[in-house]
């Protein structure tokens, strides 16, 4: 059968490398994660590109009519300031990458080292895979589509700028699938793990009823002890992967989030205005309205899964803890290695609380989302009231 999932992550991995998100390479056959002057090369070159058109575009006018057939001062604004935002993430996210080149090295061949351990969790994680590279895929073509109707509008000064924002839109996108990837995968270990879990409470919760302890019972709860330390090891290295997700990430995780709070409101308040003046007014074709909406439902779209597979993830740690208190319904005391064993997990969870952050400023978490959209709400009803009064 056709391995097609490891196909479409290795189509991710030489996606990145061509557009010069990869700083070092990976041996599919061996799982060895290095650095090579071939890989180096390639990227430092691309990656000075990217700063040369950056250069080549700052020195020269942008007119935001490209966007909008006619804008006002507020639509100028607000395109600058996404426009703006964009390439700031794209670029810092490429600096991140050469900055913290050594924490991703080491956080692939974790990565890889517990998929070797547990290679069923590609099969687990299949469809995940495939809708996020569609989704991913249809967003960057639909983007393509804007910039191929907007041609009959652009000079060449502005064909590189918009190059330039495909290009960095380009590179945050992928960035953002290979935390999902990533993440995608903690949580089908957590599926494992849970599932292992559930197995081994419900067996030691018959043996703590049994009313005679022989050899056998001994020989069977030193087995489940030895699983129950195999589990602690294995989430402690998954926590420390999503850990050291985190530190990765860091400023890239800011400007993406910066950078869809802010395309919220702004997608807002653009859709009011067409709503309100109409394509015609604004010198909108009707493909280019239909193009754009359809390639904000992708973008929101990708950034729902996004967000929902962090929440997910959390939720299946949750169980976890769920499952270890069910301990306290055993009938009578187990082997002590087996109690140890559990109160060492628990103790370790306790330990250890599972957060997923960005600079340690703020929690991804159902409090914290639901506290951004009603912030989202706020500021775009404001943004728009402005618009009112004022225009």
């Amino acid at each position: 059968m056709t391995d097609w999932v490891g196909w479409l992550l290795k189509a991710f991995y030489y996606y990145g490398h061509l557009i010069g998100l990869g700083n070092f390479e990976i041996n599919w056959r061996t799982g060895r994660v290095l650095t090579t002057p071939r890989s180096t090369i390639y990227a430092i070159v691309v990656n000075v590109l990217i700063f040369i058109v950056l250069v080549a575009q700052l020195s020269k006018r942008t007119d935001p009519n490209v966007f909008f057939g006619k804008t006002n001062k507020l639509h100028h604004y607000v395109i600058v300031v996404m426009v703006a935002l964009r390439i700031a993430s794209g670029l810092s996210t490429v600096l991140n990458r050469w900055r913290q080149r050594a924490k991703l090295m080491r956080l692939a061949r974790k990565v890889l080292r517990l998929f070797e351990e547990k290679p069923q969790v590609k099969g687990m994680s299949r469809w995940g895979i495939l809708i996020k590279v569609i989704i991913s895929t249809v967003t960057d073509l639909v983007q393509i589509a804007i910039a191929w109707d907007a041609v009959g509008r652009l000079d060449s000064n502005q064909s590189v700028g918009m190059t330039l924002n495909f290009w960095m839109s380009a590179i945050i996108n992928l960035a953002i699938s290979q935390h999902y990837l990533v993440a995608l995968f903690v949580r089908a270990y957590y599926h494992l793990l849970n599932t292992e879990l559930r197995q081994v409470i419900d067996e030691s919760r018959k043996l703590s009823y049994l009313p005679f302890r022989k050899g056998s019972f001994m020989t069977r709860c030193c087995s489940l002890a030895d699983q129950v330390d195999n589990i602690a090891r294995l989430q402690s290295e998954l926590q420390s992967i999503v850990t050291q997700l985190n530190e990765v990430v860091g400023i890239q995780g800011l400007m993406v989030y910066s950078g869809y709070y802010i395309f919220s409101i702004a997608t807002s308040y653009l859709t009011y205005s067409v709503l309100k003046n109409g394509p015609e007014n604004l010198q909108l074709s009707i493909p280019a309205v239909i193009l754009a909406f359809s390639w904000c439902f992708f973008f929101y779209l990708d950034a729902m899964i996004n967000l929902f597979i962090m929440l997910n993830l959390q939720d299946d740690h949750k169980v976890m803890l769920c499952l270890l208190e069910e301990r306290t319904l055993f009938a009578s005391r187990l082997d002590v290695r087996l109690e140890e064993s559990f109160e060492s997990i628990q103790l370790q969870l306790i330990r250890n609380p599972f957060k997923i952050e960005i600079l340690k400023l703020f929690c991804i978490d159902r409090s914290s989302t639901t506290a951004m959209f009603g912030s989202l709400i706020t500021n775009s009803i404001f943004l728009i009231q402005y618009d009112m009064e004022y225009f």
